[in-house]
């Protein structure tokens, strides 16, 4: 498959809005929470809650995505959004209140949210039928890209000139990659432009102005009804995956627990270029297998990681552990994006997904201190370990299920 023209430009737009909307708001937040704290004089649990708080609001601000799409252009949407998020991000670095800081993360995390992930995937459902779900997860995997890069570049920043200019750095970062879309996407959908999906042999609209084409796929996801089973299995697996990934930032804790905390680090790290790699990896196997055997196979893997954690206390398993649960990144990303088209079809796909992206984001930030009150109560890892190795295996009996009753 070859991308080139206007889809290439459509799938660099994409890039940048995830890049920008969760690379660069979430993935590097953490490094501002110690300078924050310590300037203010809060806790750094009090800092870390503009994250959670941009988390809530990004999922929020995806569930009025598909209303704000219907216009004619994206540009007004586009530019509005992008002014939001860099005003706000850019408005941190005058803040002495921590609960300041929370109004702003409000703003930041709806406006990123607004063209984020509900946006990104809609748009690469409409231009793209061969190939999507390669391209969707390039687009995914640009947020673990964006992390990976800017992290160490805002960390000098931030050491060398302070956090207040971390956060002006960032707002000007966020309008360069916010900038393909606004200059080269001509539209939400190509047939409003006159041309075609790539790979489809036809263009039409639908009722719902999507683009209705004769597909190549062999999965075309032409579901007309949206079952209410059907959308609590997938809700389900939505919540059940997004969990999941909640647990390799407590990785330093674990290896820390099994006297290897050298290792955690390093863990963490594999972990995360297993994100970037893992979703690339899915996408191909998405096209060429379909979404549930992807997601299948990636349940076994994960399986077979959590097993190594709890049976084999040495660096090298768990390193392969880390690599291996690193593939989750994609079943709560790629995975919730391609079962949500797969099961109830691309006209449906703006009503069900902003719902199940709500619930992943929710379910991630829960989990996320679900995990360290196991570790209090039960006095180690085990407990927690074992309760994602249960969420693991209900990953895959869900999507089994739910593609039975499709």
């Amino acid at each position: 498959m070859k991308i080139k023209g206007t889809y290439l430009l459509v799938l660099v737009a994409m890039c940048g809005l995830i890049a920008s909307g969760v690379g660069l708001v979430t993935n590097i937040a953490g490094l501002f929470f110690d300078p924050v704290a310590s300037e203010i004089g809060v806790s750094k649990g009090q800092v870390s809650m503009m994250l959670t708080i941009c988390n809530i609001c990004f999922a929020l601000g995806g569930m009025a995505t598909p209303a704000l799409m219907k216009a004619r252009s994206p540009k007004p949407l586009l530019i509005g959004a992008t002014i939001a998020l860099a005003a706000s991000t850019a408005a941190l670095s005058l803040c002495h209140s921590i609960f300041t800081m929370y109004v702003l993360c409000v703003i930041r995390g709806l406006a990123a949210g607004v063209i984020g992930m509900v946006f990104a995937t809609t748009v690469l459902g409409n231009w793209f039928v061969e190939g999507l779900g390669l391209v969707t997860s390039i687009a995914f995997g640009c947020s673990g890209i964006a992390g990976a890069v800017f992290s160490p570049i805002m960390s000098s920043v931030i050491a060398g000139a302070g956090w207040r200019t971390g956060y002006i750095v960032t707002a000007v970062l966020t309008v360069l990659l916010n900038l393909p879309s606004i200059l080269f996407l001509p539209s939400v959908e190509p047939s409003i432009c006159g041309q075609k999906a790539l790979g489809a042999t036809s263009v039409a609209r639908s009722a719902n102005g999507s683009s209705a084409s004769t597909q190549k796929q062999k999965s075309s996801g032409t579901a007309s009804a949206i079952s209410g089973v059907l959308f609590a299995l997938v809700l389900v697996y939505a919540i059940l995956c997004s969990g999941l990934t909640a647990l390799p930032q407590h990785f330093p804790g674990i290896a820390e627990s099994f006297g290897l905390g050298a290792t955690g680090a390093t863990m963490l790290s594999l972990c995360m270029i297993a994100n970037t790699g893992g979703k690339v990896l899915f996408g191909i196997l998405v096209d060429k297998i379909g979404a549930r055997l992807s997601i299948l196979g990636y349940s076994v893997a994960i399986l077979v990681g959590l097993v190594l954690m709890l049976f084999v206390h040495a660096p090298v398993s768990l390193l392969v552990a880390a690599v291996l649960f690193g593939l989750s990144y994609a079943l709560g990303t790629v995975g919730i994006s391609m079962t949500a088209r797969d099961v109830f079809g691309g006209a449906n796909y703006t009503k069900v997904y902003p719902t199940f992206s709500l619930g992943g984001n929710f379910a991630n930030a829960i989990f996320s201190s679900v995990v360290g009150f196991m570790y209090d109560f039960s006095g180690g890892y085990v407990l927690p370990l074992w309760v994602m190795l249960l969420m693991a295996v209900a990953t895959a009996v869900t999507i089994v299920v739910a593609y039975a009753k499709k």
